[in-house]
């Protein structure tokens, strides 16, 4: 492919309006024009893409940049994450990770992994589902929570024992924006987090919905990785949490 100097000038202007916003509007025409272009679409997959470990994507109508996995100057370090989801170890932090993945596994919980199955979650399920989940994990036999957690890369018991250690959800709490110090704040502080970073947004302080960065990045990238695909088939299935097959 034939490029041009302002073929790159325009790639390059996208990407510096995406590092000083983190998104481009669907009403910034002159960058969506300048997207549209195949040119200035290959030097932004093939060369800054590459270069910076970063992904730029349209979705929605919105133009997103997402840090690759292995990024450590434009993602979060782990102590950035458990400073801005309030938590206070890297034990809080992986249950904040296994969170998500419960919540995307309520969302994607049918065979074809490519669409949503539903609109929204209410809290209280996912509450529930995780406690169903980390009680299972409790009661399993050692050797066989070693083997999920070699599947997972995951410290499930350690994730399990933060989780139960916290007082279960109050019914008589009428808004949930008001919960201290028990499953569904920790929830909460999740979600919010999320819902900075535009990828889910709480409706309420009730339920959540996934946002197109969210989808599309399941989409193109998540479902990519044969660990996490393996732990969302496992969360999305009936209990036990037991491999199918073995009694």
């Amino acid at each position: 492919m034939e490029l041009y100097e302002a073929d790159v000038r325009s790639a390059f202007r996208i990407f510096m309006r995406l590092l000083e916003k983190g998104v481009i509007e669907e009403n910034e025409r002159e960058y969506q024009h300048e997207y549209l272009r195949n040119e200035v679409r290959y030097i932004l997959e093939e060369v800054i893409e590459r270069e910076a470990d970063v992904k730029i994507f349209a979705a929605g109508g919105v133009i997103f940049l997402t840090p690759g996995v292995a990024n450590r100057f434009f993602g979060y370090t782990n102590a950035e994450l458990r400073e801005k989801m309030g938590l206070r170890n890297n034990s809080e932090l992986y249950l904040a990770y296994f969170i998500i993945l419960n919540l995307l596994a309520k969302f994607y919980n049918s065979d074809d992994q490519s669409l949503a199955s539903r609109q929204f979650v209410p809290l209280e399920e996912l509450e529930e589902t995780i406690t169903q989940h980390v009680q299972t994990i409790m009661e399993a036999e050692e050797e066989e929570v070693q083997i999920q957690e070699e599947n997972f890369d995951l410290n499930l018991h350690s994730v399990a024992e933060v989780w139960l250690d916290l007082p279960p959800f109050d019914d008589q709490v009428i808004n949930l924006n008001r919960a201290r110090n028990n499953r569904i704040s920790l929830l909460l502080r999740v979600m919010r987090f999320l819902e900075e970073e535009g990828l889910a947004q709480v409706l309420d302080g009730r339920e959540v919905r996934l946002l197109p960065k969210m989808e599309y990045l399941v989409l193109k990238y998540y479902f990519n990785s044969q660990r996490k695909d393996y732990l969302l088939q496992l969360l999305a299935r009936d209990l036990p949490l037991t491999p199918e097959g073995k009694d």
